[in-house]
């Protein structure tokens, strides 16, 4: 029996039963209250219209599918919609089947087996014929003789190749980094260590103050004393501007998690386990665990080794093609024209054009909106786009807020034309907001709204 987050339903043009997720930009069955990928209710979905796929062509041809995050799934998919002999093949370092990451913070404290966030079950594989290959580590690709080749010897013959390996979250080097009570959140291994020890947990420590570290502050606050370090001199540097930061540091302090900026480490204290924090300034902030939020870094060894060029993440081209012939590359280890913002969204689109090209079609890349989504601490947020982060140009803006409520809405403009929004709050604006910054409305017009 298929449970709520199966996704085998057919994409055609003119069916009504789709929904797009305007926070993550998943599409599914309009029957599913809650968006598989990122949680959020029906609030947030938007109709939408997927055009059926023209493109047919029946190979015997092999395309193997290094790593099966949602890039590599979504590739799959897109080769299988177009070509319905061909071998796929997905290769993948973990044990389990693909599933969808960004719940692992967003459902700590509740998550207890990995089924619960799968992108599909086990028998969507059997039926589209997709062959996985778990527990393997890819050791190297011979370019000139096409072939993946495994940690453990076995060589894999392809005809394509998708690159789809994904990031690795980049842990600091400060002293202690390497202690077993220091754990980045990146899969399901690391959220199974943490169940494990969750009893003997009194204090944590989260490393990162960007909407990762904040999901899973407010997922240990539940069970434990949670307190956020952030490097820089607000939280969300990226997205937020000093208003919002600071009302986002008002919030954390509302639910009882403390939060400290400028906060330089040195050293993760403790003999073989953890016992604190400590900063520059010597301060030390207890804790039984620490959690690393401090970004990713693309997995490329593998593709440098073998030859395809890197740019800190493996480039492609608009049709996902690296320099290294028949072999494309996607989601988070890519980067087109100089941006990954290593986000589901850009994932799975990446994902699609990388697997429709490999199968013959001509799809060109669409570069997705980067926005940040965060619900927890008995808030909402919505960040995205430009929010006055360029000191050289001269914005308009248009401000609303609410101190006492802790609700904060603004919009940043450029030539007249809107380049940036964050709300603070009420979110329920996020879909008409999205809308008008994918148009560039007028600031005469939103200040009409």
């Amino acid at each position: 029996m298929e449970t709520s987050n199966e996704k085998d339903v057919k994409l055609t043009k003119g069916s009504r039963t789709l929904v797009k997720c305007m926070v993550c930009g998943e599409i599914f069955d309009s029957a599913l209250e809650n968006c598989p990928v990122c949680g959020v209710g029906s609030d947030f979905f938007s109709p939408v219209e997927v055009e059926a796929v023209e493109y047919k062509k029946n190979t015997e041809e092999v395309f193997v599918i290094l790593g099966n995050g949602a890039a590599g799934v979504s590739a799959a998919e897109a080769i299988r919609e177009r070509n319905e002999t061909a071998v796929i093949l997905m290769i993948s370092n973990e044990a389990v089947i693909s599933y969808n990451r960004p719940m692992l913070t967003k459902s700590l404290s509740t998550l207890t087996d990995v089924k619960e966030i799968a992108i599909h079950e086990e028998n969507w594989y059997e039926r589209n014929r997709i062959q996985n290959i778990l527990n393997s580590q890819v050791k190297s690709i011979d370019v000139e003789n096409k072939k993946v080749i495994l940690e453990d010897g076995t060589q894999i013959v392809y005809d394509k190749c998708i690159y789809a390996l994904g990031a690795e979250c980049f842990i600091p080097p400060f002293n202690g980094a390497g202690k077993p009570r220091v754990i980045a959140i990146r899969n399901i291994a690391d959220v199974n260590k943490i169940r494990e020890m969750k009893s003997n947990v009194k204090n944590v420590v989260v490393i990162g103050g960007g909407v990762l570290g904040l999901e899973a502050a407010w997922e240990m606050s539940k069970s434990a004393a949670v307190t956020v370090l952030e490097v820089a001199d607000k939280l969300m540097v990226r997205q937020l501007d000093d208003a919002a930061g600071t009302l986002m540091g008002e919030i954390i302090q509302g639910v009882g998690i403390q939060f400290r900026i400028n906060a330089k480490i040195v050293e993760i204290t403790g003999g073989d386990t953890v016992s604190g924090v400590k900063l520059e300034s010597g301060e030390i902030y207890p804790a039984d665990l620490v959690i690393v939020s401090c970004g990713v870094r693309a997995n490329t060894n593998v593709a440098s080794q073998s030859g395809i060029t890197i740019d800190r993440a493996v480039v492609v081209n608009e049709k996902m093609e690296t320099n290294a012939k028949d072999i494309y590359a996607c989601g988070d280890c890519a980067v087109y024209n100089g941006v990954n913002y290593a986000i589901w969204p850009q994932a799975t689109e990446m994902g699609k054009v990388a697997g429709a090209n490999a199968a013959g079609d001509l799809l060109e890349y669409q570069q997705v909106p980067a926005a940040l989504t965060f619900e927890g601490m008995n808030t909402a947020l919505y960040a995205a786009g430009d929010n006055g982060k360029l000191p050289s140009k001269a914005y308009q803006t248009i401000e609303y807020r609410d101190d006492e409520k802790k609700m904060y809405e603004k919009y940043y403009f450029l030539q007249e034309k809107l380049v940036g929004a964050i709300l603070i709050g009420d979110t329920s604006k996020m879909i008409a907001v999205g809308e008008a910054l994918k148009e560039g409305c007028s600031y005469q017009k939103m200040r009409k709204q």
